[in-house]
């Protein structure tokens, strides 16, 4: 079940500073005084890092002045940095942990985590995603399995993996949103022949390759085989014929000139003001850009999700649940923590959330979706993707270090220094010896 938002959207809008049930604590202001909180995570930029902050200097407002400080990074430094922060005493009270084995997994195993389960019973954070969803913040107590067990994280957003496009570029070519994956390369093509940089792109930094990848996997795989691939069960491994096919494709795409001339030295953030400068027809990008390619693109700026092979088929899309806010062991009160942490999923960050274009925790009230804009467009197509069981797994989750070794594998096979078979059998070592 999701939460019904209508009614926190009614009432985030008469309290513009109000917080979920359960959020404001009751402490003397000799305790408010004396009493710090750190948070770090990954909305470092406006729109995102102008909420968090706004959400963590209320919060110390509203609770008798605590000394509340929010800092964001990239998930590659807050990564990291994290585990060892914690490690020597010097980490935040709370932090965004990225989910499954990239990071969740080891930090529960190190004792570096306070589970939530007897926060999220008593905040209510099990009703804010459908089970599906919330099982990519569960692990059991040891940490050794994920997807189930207890909830060790709680997503303030939700993300979803699609293509911007630029509506004016479409008008001029007489263009339309493809239906269908075969419509999808014919639409490149025309790009191609018209002279326009069909999606802009870059792997200097190596993540965007990830995402494309995955969208392409997505289209031929299906749902037991990636849960049972990143749950690590049932014997799953990488050596089946939607990763070939996929890499195959991504080779393809390379060669008919669907990316950006030069995508090789351009980082992946830096493929957004490319994109909203008109450089581009398309940006391949998540749901959480939504903010800066509405800034720089304004009404032109539309959004879609990767089409099916077959009419009516689904597409495992990449993304699922945000980065989750854990409680770290460094936590001098973890009630306080969770506290906080119930805030980022307030009727009031959810109202933020939602104004700035940006997917909130769970479903999307369709009264609040506006037709024909760059956010009713995300909203839609998170809502339909939801609906359709079809939010698939970012593939980085799969081991410790799987992010490192896909994407150097990625730049590999992009660069033609590897063929599809051989990034295939690589994943596939890569993972078996995780398990070892």
């Amino acid at each position: 079940m999701t939460i019904d938002r209508r009614e926190l959207m009614k009432r985030a809008g008469v309290v513009s500073a109000g917080f979920a049930a359960g959020s404001q604590l009751t402490m003397s202001n000799a305790a408010a005084q004396e009493a710090e909180l750190t948070v770090w995570d990954t909305l470092n930029s406006p729109p995102r890092s102008d909420i968090a902050d706004t959400i963590v200097a209320t919060f110390g407002e509203e609770n008798g002045g605590i000394t509340a400080e929010h800092r964001g990074w990239s998930l590659e430094e807050l990564t990291d940095t994290l585990p060892r922060s914690v490690d020597g005493k010097q980490g935040p009270d709370v932090a965004q942990v990225n989910n499954g084995e990239s990071l969740m997994g080891p930090m529960i195993r190190a004792n570096q985590l306070v589970s939530l389960a007897d926060y999220a019973e008593e905040y209510g954070w099990n009703d804010i995603f459908p089970e599906g969803l919330r099982a990519r913040n569960m692990y059991s107590a040891d940490g050794t399995k994920f997807g189930e067990g207890e909830l060790w994280g709680v997503s303030a957003e939700s993300e979803i993996v699609g293509f911007y496009y630029n509506r004016g570029i479409f008008a001029e070519h007489e263009l339309q949103v493809p239906t269908t994956f075969a419509e999808f390369e014919a639409l490149i093509a025309a790009l191609r022949e018209h002279g326009v940089e069909p999606i802009a792109f870059g792997t200097l930094d190596k993540w965007q390759a990830i995402h494309i990848f995955g969208e392409l996997q997505g289209t031929f795989t299906t749902r037991e085989y990636l849960d049972n691939l990143i749950y690590r069960r049932n014997d799953a491994t990488f050596e089946d014929p939607s990763m070939l096919d996929a890499a195959t494709k991504l080779v393809d795409w390379k060669a008919a000139g669907a990316f950006m001339e030069g995508f090789e030295g351009v980082n992946g953030d830096d493929a957004v003001p490319l994109f909203t400068s008109g450089m581009s027809a398309m940006l391949m990008q998540g749901s959480w850009a939504a903010g800066a390619v509405a800034e720089g693109l304004g009404d032109d700026a539309g959004f879609f999700l990767m089409p099916p092979h077959e009419a009516g088929g689904t597409v495992l899309h990449v993304g699922g649940v945000g980065i989750p806010y854990a409680i770290t062991t460094n936590a001098e009160d973890p009630d306080l923590a969770a506290a906080l942490i119930n805030s980022f999923v307030s009727d009031d960050a959810f109202a933020q959330f939602v104004e700035a274009g940006i997917l909130p925790a769970g479903e999307i009230a369709e009264d609040l979706i506006v037709a024909d804009t760059l956010a009713g467009d995300v909203f839609s197509s998170w809502n339909n993707a939801l609906a359709a069981d079809a939010v698939g797994h970012y593939l980085d989750w799969a081991t410790p270090d799987f992010y490192d070794v896909i994407t150097a594998k990625l730049q590999e096979l992009l660069a033609g220094e590897i063929d599809p078979q051989t990034f295939v059998a690589a994943l596939q070592e890569s993972y078996a010896a995780s398990f070892e």
